[in-house]
């Protein structure tokens, strides 16, 4: 018997789910053909004071990576189990660079650089109250800027902030090569890792230097219409504004 799932993420405000992790986790959940619910909140914080986090048989975990672990072990369902020790330490080597690295770029983009703050900001708050809107995202930058400095990406100027997305980005492609995937034909881990941070850069409504970047990689563009195409044929953007998926849309397709 499959677990009772809940993903509980960011409202899509977007027009997707802006949450890199998040759509990472959806995403997975889908390629695992895994039945789930969705429950947005824009207050609600997990164990780890993280999202998305998730509900699994009524235990609640944090961290898209713990979680994913644990579903695998649970249900037995695993994308990965085919590779050998030399693509495990690729994949390893894929998601770091994306979850460790580029992600903090993203994040920089959209609520450090004051360019990318002024298109975010009306998008990510435009449900807040509009009397506090103001105040509430103004403490959240704050917060989310310390955060980076102490990270050390904000420690540095725009113009070197992109160039290491820029250098991340064209180590992803390298990496991705002609294939349709990271490791191979069939999708993996890595692969919604890396579906989770470029469809937020590529689908996003908000244009800047790292869109730029991306768009001059036919393949990495590939990749994320090819993974929308297949588990998110429906959204609007890329993913992660609906509120469930059920194993029968698998079949149906």
């Amino acid at each position: 018997m499959m677990p009772s799932i809940t993903v509980h993420q960011f409202p899509a405000a977007l027009d997707m789910q802006p949450s890199a992790f998040g759509l990472k986790l959806e995403t997975w959940l889908r390629m695992c053909g895994l039945t789930h619910d969705v429950s947005f909140s824009a207050r609600e914080m997990g164990p780890k004071g993280k999202v998305p986090f998730a509900t699994i048989d009524g235990m609640i975990m944090g961290d898209s990576e713990l979680i994913i672990e644990h579903l695998t072990q649970k249900t037995g369902i695993s994308l990965d189990d085919h590779l050998d020790a030399r693509e495990k330490a690729k994949s390893t080597v894929v998601r770091r660079l994306t979850e460790e690295h580029l992600y903090h770029i993203l994040v920089y983009s959209r609520w450090v650089d004051d360019a990318g703050w002024a298109d975010f900001q009306p998008l990510f708050f435009g449900s807040a109250p509009a009397f506090i809107r103001g105040f509430i995202s103004k403490k959240i930058r704050k917060i989310v800027t310390g955060n980076l400095t102490a990270q050390g990406i904000a420690r540095h100027t725009a113009k070197e902030v992109y160039a290491k997305g820029k250098t991340d980005l064209e180590a992803l492609s390298a990496l991705l090569g002609d294939r349709p995937y990271f490791l191979g034909e069939t999708p993996t881990e890595a692969d919604a890792s890396v579906y989770g941070l470029l469809a937020n850069i590529y689908y996003s409504p908000i244009r800047g230097p790292l869109q730029e970047f991306m768009e001059k990689h036919t393949n990495l563009i590939r990749f994320c219409e090819r993974i929308k195409a297949v588990y998110w044929p429906h959204s609007k953007r890329g993913g992660g504004e609906e509120g469930g998926f059920s194993s029968k849309q698998v079949e149906a397709a």
